[in-house]
């Protein structure tokens, strides 16, 4: 990382801001140019390692991308502010947090595991709804890719009046 003063490395601040964002950008290796997709996700944290869960189709796009190669880029970026300056350009800043992360895909047929994932992914969407539990038939046809990263860095510029 260039800019080390900006790098997070508190796991309860990384923790924090992935427990806020509600979208991650998956890159996925395209046939000639790379294919970035947003999605909602579920989580959970093994110690220090993220894995993530996002539903959708058993295929498509991303599914055959993925049997291709899954080796995937995450991003996910929150809390932008403008930070002004004075009249000169130079001394504008922009405030922001953001997680990148490398790792691997894999897609997810075991029906439990399908069930575990989505309950994680609603449990983060709407922390404290209630919902009826998934039919067997749903979780058949809802295809899950778990994402589990090898490594991933955060960093952030805060605004002045957050710090």
């Amino acid at each position: 990382m260039r800019r080390k003063k900006r790098q997070v490395t508190d796991l309860d601040l990384i923790k924090n801001f992935v427990k806020k964002t509600q979208v991650v950008r998956i890159a996925l290796n395209g046939e000639e140019y790379p294919y970035v997709v947003p999605v909602n996700f579920g989580y959970e944290w093994a110690e220090e390692k993220l894995i993530l869960f996002v539903h959708g189709a058993n295929d498509g796009k991303k599914v055959s991308m993925l049997q291709e190669n899954p080796k995937v880029a995450i991003e996910m970026d929150g809390n932008h502010k403008l930070i002004e300056g004075t009249m000169n350009a130079a001394t504008y800043s922009y405030a922001y947090q953001s997680l990148i992360g490398f790792g691997k895909a894999e897609l997810v047929d075991e029906l439990e595991e399908k069930r575990r994932a989505l309950h994680l992914l609603m449990a983060h969407a709407a922390e404290d709804a209630q919902f009826d539990e998934i039919p067997e038939g749903m979780l058949k046809r809802t295809g899950i890719i778990k994402i589990t990263l090898a490594s991933y860095t955060m960093k952030e510029n805060l605004h002045p009046e957050n710090k």
